[in-house]
């Protein structure tokens, strides 16, 4: 009886053992916003270099992150840049973000 539960607690140990090392030799999904579809849609846009901005939202964030508040007029040239209107530091600015997320106040 006693050889038979030790057999059983190493069996046990065993294949916990060989499922943890399964699990950890799994690559990991990339992160769901890194994603690029193999086909781009009609009108979707890809990002290929690093902290591009490519869609409203990010826009958007990049430009509060650099200080300035009540976003609007947010629009999308041709080219991908990005023009609005902001607030900082209590004056009205209108502004464009260009492709690698660089903002220049226009006036």
């Amino acid at each position: 009886m006693r050889s038979v539960m030790l057999i059983a607690a190493i069996a046990s140990l065993t294949a916990g053992t060989a499922l943890a090392q399964y699990d950890a030799k799994q690559p990991a999904s990339p992160p769901a916003a890194k994603s690029e579809p193999a086909t781009p849609q009609a009108g979707a846009s890809t990002t290929t270099k690093a902290g591009a901005v490519t869609t409203e939202t990010q826009a958007k964030a990049r430009i509060e992150a650099q200080g300035y508040s009540n976003v609007s007029e947010l629009k999308k040239d041709a080219q991908g840049a990005w023009t609005a209107k902001a607030m900082k530091d209590g004056k009205s600015v209108q502004l464009s973000l260009d492709t690698q997320g660089q903002i220049a106040v226009q006036n």
